[in-house]
């Protein structure tokens, strides 16, 4: 008997429920995260927040404008973790409220 991996079970799961976005959404937040993990230092990390995503932009809070344009010069970066670590792409730009 084949084994059926588990992100394909919870994909079709997510799908029959009509959440997909809902959780490809909370995914982008997640993968976000871990790819800002490599390029800022802990302090901050603390100071950045994905909020959410609409059409494609992911909205992310911080606490300081410097941060953000950081964040900014980075932004290809960032976005082609995300959309490598989704399988697809996904998230096309990052919008910022500081």
């Amino acid at each position: 008997m084949p084994f059926t991996r588990l992100s394909d079970l919870l994909g079709r799961s997510a799908r029959k429920k009509g959440i997909s976005a809902q959780v490809e959404a909370a995914m982008i937040l997640e993968f976000f995260k871990r790819v800002t993990s490599t390029m800022f230092e802990k302090n901050a990390r603390m100071a950045i927040s994905p909020l959410h995503v609409r059409d494609g932009t992911l909205t992310v809070a911080t606490l300081s404008p410097a941060l953000a344009q950081e964040l900014k010069l980075r932004e290809r970066e960032i976005i082609d973790g995300i959309n490598a670590k989704l399988g697809r792409i996904a998230v096309s730009g990052l919008r910022f409220l500081s």
